[in-house]
């Protein structure tokens, strides 16, 4: 009965967290400053079942909408209430609008699952942006929106320059496991950095969380990420950043049950290191025994990487990134919905439940431990 009602808690937590974000959304939303108004149409849908609007993200600055702005998205049948932001920083299935960098235009769309299908196929239909509250998700685009920099003398080392970093939590053994960005692409200009850093670690296994067959194909890699590579010694899970849904746990425990047989050191990546990343090293750590205020140390130091952010200096963002982000996966894993229990929460017990709850036997769960915790490479 203690499981089914543990299980039916992270289910309820899931369920929760996303329609809380939609309900607060749309009961905080009066008209406060309802003059704003940009008309366009539809042209088209993106790949990932997003609506591509004819207005660019001047358009919409020159109308008097800013990132961070509540608005409503009036179809000819219907008005849906988002945030607008530069990311996809909404809650799966929360509709939102976003000016993304790289996309030609504006578009809006359904976080992490596109568009439903009532919506889809409506291009050419007209489209009208109304503003419904000025900077009423500005704390959330502060936070979520920071821009790091592309060029190396921008930061201290190396290492911080890679987010590159060897994971101490709990009984994690020294240098026996370590997180990155991405050792294989160069989308953010770090890839070079990655693959010297593993190298000089003697990182033997490799746990990608962003890549599939074709991209991995597509790309140019540093010397010793081919190396890995071509060994097959690179364990391929992409996932979306989500890790309350199903389609994030189940490749991931069979990606670790994978990753618990084959020798260590080991490195967790994704594109940045910073969410999907975060949230399995979060896992890692707490099956290990790691505390509360470990966890949260090892995911902030990736802001303090990047966007050099710390708890000292910035204590209102950093609150607000455990909050949307870090806090939800730990409140999933351990099966609570409360994030003031987060420090007095036995993770190890708890994430190892919800493990085996998952798919995991026990001997697998003791042989990953056991690949994580145990001396000398």
């Amino acid at each position: 009965m203690k499981c089914l009602s543990v299980l039916r808690c992270r289910k309820n937590i899931a369920i929760g967290l996303a329609l809380f974000a939609v309900l607060t959304l749309v009961s905080s939303c009066g008209d406060k400053t309802p003059h704003e108004v940009l008309n366009g149409k539809i042209v088209s849908y993106n790949e990932f079942g997003a609506a591509m609007l004819s207005f660019t993200e001047e358009d919409m600055t020159k109308a008097g909408f800013s990132l961070g702005d509540v608005v409503a998205i009036a179809l000819k049948d219907t008005e849906l209430v988002m945030p607008y932001y530069d990311g996809f920083y909404s809650a799966t299935g929360e509709y939102i609008c976003v000016g993304y960098p790289g996309y030609p235009s504006v578009c809006f769309t359904a976080n992490n699952t596109g568009l439903p299908s009532i919506f889809m196929g409506r291009e050419g239909e007209a489209v009208a942006v109304k503003m419904k509250e000025k900077g009423g998700r500005l704390d959330v685009q502060t936070a979520l929106g920071m821009k790091y920099k592309y060029v190396r003398n921008e930061y201290p080392s190396d290492e911080a320059f890679a987010n590159a970093r060897s994971v101490r939590a709990g009984n994690i053994a020294e240098g026996r496991l370590h997180r990155s960005s991405s050792p294989f692409s160069n989308e953010i200009s770090r890839a070079q950095y990655v693959a010297d850093y593993l190298e000089q670690q003697g990182v033997v296994t490799v746990l990608n969380l962003t890549d599939n067959q074709a991209k991995m194909a597509s790309y140019d890699m540093p010397a010793y990420s081919r190396q890995l590579w071509e060994s097959g010694n690179v364990i391929l899970c992409p996932l979306k950043a989500d890790p309350t849904v199903d389609a994030f746990n189940t490749p991931l425990i069979a990606a670790l049950i994978d990753m618990s047989s084959r020798p260590g050191p080991y490195v967790v990546h994704c594109i940045e290191g910073k969410d999907r990343t975060g949230y399995v090293c979060a896992l890692l750590e707490g099956l290990c025994g790691a505390t509360y205020q470990e966890m949260v140390d090892d995911y902030l130091k990736t802001y303090e990487n990047y966007y050099f952010i710390t708890p000292a200096d910035s204590p209102d963002v950093c609150r607000t990134l455990l909050t949307l982000r870090l806090n939800p996966c730990l409140m999933y894993y351990a099966g609570i919905d409360n994030e003031a229990l987060l420090p007095d929460v036995n993770f190890a017990e708890a994430f190892a439940a919800f493990m085996l709850e998952h798919g995991m036997t026990r001997q697998q769960l003791d042989a990953l431990i056991q690949a994580l915790t145990e001396t000398g490479k």
